[in-house]
């Protein structure tokens, strides 16, 4: 049996941070590489901060009938089905709005604060009107590679694309791998073991003192899917209009509820993801009850009153 080494690489993108890190032998080193190259090619690909990539193309199409690349087709795919599954609340298409209210370049970017005009501050009626005429994802139509756009319609893959990549590079480069972690930001997935340890400790940390870590979530050993969302970090203010970047599709507008953050727990980092927005956006009550349906999964709820909601099945992660 070849011996294995904890090795790991750290870089930035698709805005965040990127960690990973992999128990690998001396014929896999080069795997931490190629995942590194993936992850760069699809920021290149799908980030819509970039002009003329592949998904700016497929925004900009006029076109009715498509042919779009095996990653783009399988991304609408999963667009599709989270759409459904939640009733809507999961919506890519909240993207114009994201760009009205002043999420128009990388957050590392923007300087939106106490300078910002008056004259800035969106009309939300306007918005709001706009946003019920834009083009929904219910009539956007896959089969395979070949997809029936109506034109208009534009899609953001932030809600979905750090763990669509992460879940693919697990499949594709570490399904040899017993142990690793990738995390692109919030977003991750594990598997096996920490070196020397049981599971992998994943800190959970406080909304109002970022810099404090309440508690641990530890793995066991499973391979989990793990995403944190919340209405703190990317946010900013355009004149007297206070935004951030969870925009409820209900309103067309930012999300004004009784959470600050979610932190969810499933079995891989898409639903993960998905379903520590959507916790986020439908409030407590409706939230618990969404993920109370869901046999693979569990949150963490942290209130603006600060309280804390663990349902119903993650206590069993809890170190």
């Amino acid at each position: 049996m070849l011996e294995t080494k904890m090795m790991w690489r750290e870089f930035k993108a698709l805005g965040t941070e990127i960690e990973l890190v992999a128990s690998l032998t001396s014929e896999q080193k080069n795997i931490l590489e190629y995942a590194k190259a993936e992850i760069l090619n699809f920021e290149r690909r799908f980030s819509r901060f970039l002009e003329g990539n592949e998904l700016a193309q497929f925004n900009d199409s006029k076109k009715s009938v498509l042919e779009v690349s095996a990653d783009m087709a399988e991304l609408l795919k999963e667009i599709k089905y989270y759409y459904q599954k939640t009733g809507g609340i999961f919506d890519p298409t909240v993207i114009g709005n994201l760009e009205a209210v002043g999420y128009k370049r990388s957050f590392d970017q923007l300087d939106f604060g106490a300078n910002s005009q008056a004259s800035d501050r969106p009309d939300t009626i306007k918005l709001q009107d706009i946003f019920r005429k834009r083009k929904r994802i219910d009539n956007l139509k896959t089969a395979g590679r070949v997809v029936n756009k109506p034109a208009g319609l534009r899609i953001d893959l932030g809600g979905i694309g750090k763990g669509y990549i992460i879940d693919r590079l697990s499949r594709e480069y570490f399904q040899g791998v017993n142990d690793y972690w990738l995390s692109a930001g919030g977003d991750l997935i594990v598997s096996g073991n920490k070196e020397g340890k049981t599971g992998w400790d994943i800190a959970v940390q406080d909304p109002f003192s970022p810099d404090k870590n309440l508690f641990f979530i530890n793995t066991a050993g499973k391979r989990l899917g793990i995403a944190t969302s919340g209405i703190i970090r990317r946010s900013g203010q355009n004149g007297s209009f206070k935004w951030h970047h969870i925009i409820d599709p209900r309103s067309g507008l930012p999300l004004i509820n009784d959470i600050l953050s979610v932190t969810a727990i499933s079995s891989n980092a898409v639903r993960a993801d998905v379903f520590a927005k959507t916790i986020l956006i439908l409030g407590q009550d409706e939230g618990l009850r969404f993920i109370d349906k869901e046999s693979d999964s569990a949150c963490i709820i942290f209130t603006k009153d600060k309280k804390k909601f663990i349902f119903p099945t993650g206590n069993q992660f809890l170190k």
